[in-house]
């Protein structure tokens, strides 16, 4: 019961965190015979400090995450969670606040019950 109610909070509040100022800095459809993919966000999306990605089409493992940012310094997320279709990730603090993203590369694998590729939308939130 406890554990029941553990996951329906942790929706919930994984809901209510992707509402509000939640910006679309890209999308890619991941191929699962490559399991690597960049999404290249442009400078003029301005700065943010905390990003989420949403799975669309079939299911991917995320193993990591590679974000770059515009001084040309980066910060590896790992993840190591799989990403149900139709669903939100949970948020992910970058570091040192806000920052201008240039590109995020991943890491990722197919998840059983998956099709022949992925949709993946980065968000990006400003705090």
């Amino acid at each position: 019961m406890k554990k029941l109610l553990t996951l329906v909070l942790m929706s919930v509040l994984s809901c209510s965190a992707m509402a509000g100022d939640w910006k679309k800095l890209g999308e890619r459809r991941v191929s699962f015979s490559s399991e690597q993919e960049v999404i290249h966000v442009s400078g003029f999306k301005g700065k943010y400090d905390t990003i989420a990605f949403k799975i669309d089409k079939a299911p991917i493992f995320m193993k990591k995450i590679k974000v770059t940012f515009g001084n040309g310094k980066s910060q590896n997320i790992f993840i190591n969670k799989r990403l149900n279709k139709g669903k939100r990730s949970m948020p992910f603090r970058l570091l040192e606040g806000d920052r201008v993203i240039n590109k995020v590369e991943m890491d990722y694998r197919t998840a059983i019950g998956g099709q022949k590729y992925a949709k993946v939308t980065l968000y990006g939130k400003r705090s």
